[in-house]
């Protein structure tokens, strides 16, 4: 229990809490404001599903470098889990922003040919290629990690109650 707990915890240090909220550069400007909503940190289940989805989609999508200004005001409008739309913001960092748009790009410039979207000129046909390709990846995220969020909590339950059982086989003999 004590080392699944730390490893959590290992896991969530890196990411904005309420309690280091300020050491964050562009979510510092805005700590009075995230700190006075308490659905920015909340990890019950509708904000973290939000958070999942909105956060995956943000993720793929071409805005690097905003993305996490991008991800503090959708979760303010939507109500989800800031610090998990922050974590999902770091699948597109420095060594993998180029692999990612390639194959975004690749990805909906091949949906677009299926689906038979009109051409209008390179600039608009790339951009559409990076928007659809980045919603399809970050669809694709949103699914596998909301399916593993709910093994997580089955596991969680299963937890506990093997916790309790061992807890009440203790104070019954």
């Amino acid at each position: 229990w004590l080392q699944r707990r730390m490893r959590i915890r290992a896991w969530l240090k890196p990411l904005p809490r309420r309690a280091n909220v300020r050491r964050y550069p562009i979510i510092k400007s805005f700590s009075h404001f995230t700190l006075k909503r308490p659905y920015l940190w909340s990890f019950k289940n509708a904000p973290v599903v939000r958070a999942i989805y909105l956060g995956s989609l943000l993720a793929y999508m071409p805005s690097y470098g905003l993305q996490i200004l991008i991800a503090l005001t959708v979760a303010w409008f939507a109500r989800a889990n800031l610090t998990l739309m922050v974590g999902l913001q770091m699948i597109t960092n420095p060594l993998t922003a180029g692999p990612i748009y390639l194959s975004t790009y690749f990805l909906g410039d091949w949906l677009a040919r299926v689906l038979r979207l009109p051409a209008h000129n390179a600039a608009l046909d790339g951009a559409l290629a990076l928007i659809l390709g980045g919603m399809i990846l970050g669809l694709a995220t949103a699914l596998l990690l909301h399916g593993l969020w709910i093994f997580g909590q089955y596991e969680a339950r299963q937890f506990r109650a093997r916790r309790q059982q061992a807890k009440n086989a203790r104070i019954l003999p």
